[in-house]
C-alpha cells in the first residue's frame, strides 16, 4: 500500500519551514482507496514568494485546521504505507519535523518518483513534476498546491508501476527506515 503526498509549506529556513496544505492519496497500486486533503494553519507567516507560487495566502488559513489537529488522520491514513512523493526526502523531513514539534516520532518508508522516473523515464530534459508530466502526457490541474500535484504524482506513479513490470526497480528504490542504521549514525555523531 502507498500513500503518495504533496505538501505546500510556508517556505523560509531549513527545518522551520510549517505546512500550509497537504494532500494525501492512499493508492493501492491500481486505485485510490482514501485520500485526505486540507489547508493547514501553520501558524506563522507565510513567505511572499511561496504565496505568489501557490496562491495560498495567510488570510486563507486563518481558520484552517494546525498540525496538531489533523496530525492522527495522517497516522492513520499513511500507517503501513509506504509515502511515495516526487522529491520524497522533502515532504518526508516536513512531516517528520511537524511530528517533532508534537513530539511524536513519525517513520516511514519512503519512495521517491523523481528518483525513479530517472531511472525508468530516460532521457528527459527535466525531471520536475510539471515539465516531466508535461513532456510524457499526464495532464496536470492546480500546479503547485497539494491535491493537483498529489494527484499528477498519482498518474505519474501508476506510470512507473507499468514500466517496471517485474517491480524489482521500485522494490530496490525504497528508502526502509531502519532504526538499527539510525542507531548506528547517532552513535557516529
Amino acid at each position: 500500500m502507498y500513500a503518495i503526498l504533496d505538501i505546500e509549506t510556508t517556505g523560509g529556513k531549513f527545518n522551520e519551514e510549517g505546512i500550509t496544505e497537504i494532500a494525501i492519496h492512499k493508492f493501492d497500486g491500481h486505485k485510490v482507496v482514501d485520500q485526505f486533503i486540507t489547508l493547514v494553519n501553520p501558524e506563522k507567516e507565510i513567505q511572499p514568494f511561496v504565496v505568489q507560487l501557490t496562491g495560498i495566502n495567510n488570510k486563507m488559513l486563518k481558520n484552517a485546521p494546525k498540525f496538531h489537529e489533523i496530525a492522527k488522520r495522517i497516522v492513520e491514513i499513511t500507517a503501513n504505507c509506504t509515502l511515495v512523493a516526487h522529491n520524497s526526502n522533502f515532504d518526508y523531513r516536513i512531516l517528520r519535523t511537524e511530528f517533532d514539534r508534537l513530539g511524536y516520532d513519525y517513520k516511514c518508508n519512503t519512495l521517491c518518483t523523481v528518483e525513479l522516473s530517472r531511472k525508468l523515464i530516460l532521457d528527459q530534459n527535466s525531471y520536475s513534476l510539471g515539465k516531466l508530466c508535461k513532456a510524457i502526457g499526464i495532464p496536470m490541474s492546480d500546479r503547485h498546491r497539494a491535491n493537483g500535484d498529489a494527484l499528477a504524482t498519482v498518474q505519474l506513479f501508476k506510470l512507473l508501476l507499468e514500466k517496471d513490470s517485474d517491480k524489482t526497480i521500485i522494490e530496490n528504490s525504497v528508502k526502509q527506515f531502519d532504526s538499527k542504521k539510525t542507531a548506528e549514525k547517532l552513535t557516529k555523531l
